[in-house]
C-alpha cells in the first residue's frame, strides 16, 4: 500500500517540528489557551503511543489462541481478535489523519503570527478542525472496549462450564465410590487464565485510550469556547448589523414613492 503524500508517519504528534515550534512561540508570548492546546497535543501523542502497544498485546492474542485446541470458543475468539485488528487499523488511519490536519492547523497558525503578529495568537483555535476526527478515535475504541468485554464474558462462561461439567463428572466417581460430593465447582483453570490474559491487557489499554480521548475533546472544547466572542459581544455586532439594515430601507423607500408618482 502506498503511503498517502504528505502524510506525517515517523515519531509522535510532538516530535512534529511545527507543533514544537508553535508551542514556543505561543509560551515566548504567554499566549492564551496555550496550556489547551498543549494538552491536546499530549494526549494524542500518548494515543499514538498506546496505540503501538496495543497491537503487541493483539500479537500475543494470536500467540495464545494458536495454542488452543480447536472449538467453538477458539473460533469465536479469533474472529474477536479480527474485530480487534480492524479497529486498530481504522484508528491507526484516524491518528494519521489527525496527527497530519494538526500539523497542518500549526503551519497556518504560525503563517499567520509572522504576518499579523501576537494578535493571530488568540485565534489559534480557529486553525484547528479536528473534533470530527477525535470523535470517531472515541467512537471507534469504544467497539474495541466491547469487543474486549465479549472475550471476557466467553472466556469467563465458557471456563465455569468446562468446571461445571468436570465436578459433575468427578461427583459421579465419587458417588460410585461412597464419598460426599463436591459442591463447589474450582475457578477459572490455567487456560482461562492464559486467554484472558492478553484481553485483560488489551481491554486496560483501549479503555485508557478512550478516557484519553475524551480528554483531549474536552480541551479542544475549551479552547474553542475561549475562541469564541462573548455572547454580549455578538449581540452588539447583530444589532448593529439590524440598525444598518433598517437605515437602508428608510432611505430607499423614499425614492420608490417619487418613481410611483
Amino acid at each position: 500500500m502506498s503511503k498517502k503524500k504528505g502524510r506525517p508517519r515517523s515519531g509522535t504528534l510532538m516530535d512534529e517540528p511545527a507543533v514544537q515550534e508553535l508551542l514556543k512561540v505561543m509560551a515566548a508570548n504567554n499566549a492564551p489557551g496555550q496550556e489547551d492546546l498543549l494538552a491536546v497535543f499530549q494526549q494524542i501523542a500518548g494515543l499514538e503511543k498506546q496505540l503501538n502497544a496495543a497491537v503487541e498485546e493483539l500479537a500475543a492474542m494470536r500467540q495464545e489462541l494458536a495454542q488452543v485446541r480447536e472449538s467453538p470458543v477458539k473460533r469465536t475468539l479469533q474472529a474477536i481478535v479480527g474485530n480487534l485488528e480492524k479497529s486498530v487499523a481504522v484508528l491507526r488511519e484516524h491518528l494519521e489523519g489527525l496527527k497530519h490536519s494538526i500539523v497542518e492547523g500549526c503551519k497556518k497558525a504560525l503563517s499567520s503570527f509572522r504576518e499579523r503578529g501576537v494578535s493571530a495568537l488568540a485565534h489559534t483555535a480557529q486553525f484547528f478542525h479536528v473534533r470530527p476526527a477525535l470523535e470517531a478515535v472515541e467512537r471507534e475504541l469504544g467497539k474495541a472496549v466491547a469487543h474486549n468485554e465479549r472475550a471476557l464474558s466467553m472466556i469467563d462462561t465458557a471456563s465455569r462450564e468446562y468446571h461445571e461439567a468436570g465436578r459433575h463428572l468427578k461427583n459421579i466417581l465419587r458417588a460410585v465410590r461412597g464419598q460426599e460430593p463436591a459442591l463447589e465447582a474450582k475457578g477459572p483453570g490455567l487456560l482461562a487464565r492464559g486467554l484472558s490474559a492478553p484481553f485483560k491487557q488489551e481491554h486496560r489499554l483501549f479503555s485508557a485510550m478512550k478516557a484519553r480521548a475524551g480528554g483531549a475533546i474536552g480541551r479542544l472544547e475549551h479552547l474553542e469556547q475561549a475562541a469564541r466572542p462573548p455572547i454580549r459581544q455578538t449581540m452588539e455586532a447583530l444589532n448593529v448589523k439590524i440598525a444598518q439594515e433598517q437605515k437602508g430601507r428608510e432611505k430607499a423607500a423614499p425614492s420608490v414613492r417619487r418613481e410611483e408618482r
